[in-house]
């Protein structure tokens, strides 16, 4: 065999592996993405879908109904608003992403608007952490439906990469054992988060900041407010007013823990700012909807937490994410004209932000004198942490 012959030998060798590996995921197709043919016990239970944040599945799964209401939001929406709640006209559906920005939601929401006639009503929980530009896309952002700029291209790369490959195999694998998908021990039908947390109430309030609000670039260690974020959520609410879509709008109701926690990153000032900016974008757009704000100091956000350990907590799992108790009092209140009390939720209009907001001032104030072990623990955590991150607040244009 001379040198031309070998290298076309190698050369045709080397060819035919890539596209072995390309026939092979795209036939196994490990998240979804073609549905050229299903063969039982060989790739049909799409076991690898949910990893990386679920949002490969979400966009399955809108396609799957003709749903009348979607819940769109961050992890907090995800484990407290449900889909099931009697207010929200069925079938209704919790497309909620983990770790998400208001980038990735409007990809969502656009994914919805074009491809979901059916729905007429958005339940739209709002976080501040969205709004940060260093918030990235998720892990599974461009395996998903969301991920519309050369879509092709991106699905060909990865039809072609060992990293499909590994996932084809072990799709085939789980198939033939019979595992069930993954997503299906994390979300409900209806896409609620099936969240199960083990440790202690208080365990969880410590661990939450101290690992991921304090150090962490993506969240308040590295908040850094964006206009483009905010001209985001503007297009968005004149896309659904354009096509007649209700949108139930609120802040989600964080635990005054974690209020306080904003506060210690020295981020109030922006956090008051961006709802002072939410309210003039319904103003300026003329919006028909009504947005709700939750946060604050009330004997809901300042549920006590419990030192003994086996002490449940009837709100709350940590400072970040509430409960579906919680979540049903939300509804009940976006939904109802009427409420057993009103320190819980107010709607934000401009002509009363600023009395809300010098209100929420005057209680944190209160809330500092009742649980003044909490501050200290809450700025403890802060200092004891405070040389792993390098970034610091800001707002970008």
């Amino acid at each position: 065999m001379n040198h031309y012959e070998y290298f076309k030998f190698w050369l045709n060798t080397v060819f035919g592996l890539i596209l072995s590996i390309a026939i092979f995921n795209l036939v196994i197709d490990p998240f979804g993405h073609y549905y050229l043919i299903d063969i039982p016990s060989i790739n049909m239970e799409k076991t690898q879908v949910g990893l990386g944040g679920g949002r490969v599945i979400k966009t399955m799964e809108l396609l799957a109904k003709p749903y009348k209401s979607v819940i769109l939001g961050t992890s907090r929406a995800n484990i407290g608003i449900d889909p099931q709640h009697p207010a929200i006209p069925q079938p209704a559906y919790n497309a909620a992403l983990n770790g998400t920005n208001i980038y990735e939601m409007e990809k969502l929401f656009n994914f919805i608007i074009d491809n979901c006639k059916s729905v007429n009503l958005i339940v739209f929980s709002l976080d501040f952490l969205t709004f940060s530009n260093r918030r990235t896309t998720n892990a599974d952002f461009a395996e998903s439906m969301l991920a519309d700029e050369n879509q092709l291209i991106t699905k060909l790369q990865q039809t072609f990469s060992i990293a499909e490959t590994h996932y084809a195999l072990k799709t085939v694998i789980d198939n033939i054992q019979r595992r069930p998908a993954q997503y299906k021990t994390l979300y409900t039908d209806q896409g609620l988060a099936k969240q199960i947390f083990q440790l202690p109430h208080r365990t969880l309030f410590q661990d939450i900041l101290r690992t991921n609000f304090f150090v962490n670039e993506q969240t308040y260690a590295g908040f850094c407010y964006s206009q483009d974020r905010l001209n985001r959520f503007r297009q968005m609410i004149r896309v659904a007013q354009q096509h007649e879509i209700t949108v139930k709008l609120f802040i989600s109701p964080i635990h005054a823990r974690q209020l306080e926690a904003i506060r210690v990153m020295k981020l109030y000032p922006i956090f008051e700012q961006w709802k002072r900016d939410l309210t003039t974008v319904l103003s300026e757009e003329k919006a028909i909807y009504t947005l709700w704000d939750f946060t604050g100091y009330n004997r809901w956000t300042t549920e006590a937490i419990p030192v003994d350990p086996k002490q449940t907590m009837q709100w709350y799992w940590e400072s970040s994410h509430y409960k579906i108790a919680l979540g049903n009092k939300v509804l009940d209140r976006l939904f109802a004209d009427h409420f057993e009390s009103d320190d819980f939720g107010v709607i934000l209009t401009p002509e009363g932000i600023e009395m809300h907001l010098a209100q929420i001032r005057r209680a944190r104030q209160a809330y500092q004198n009742d649980y003044p072990q909490e501050i200290n623990e809450l700025e403890t955590l802060a200092q004891q942490v405070a040389h792993k991150t390098t970034f610091s607040p800001c707002i970008a244009e």
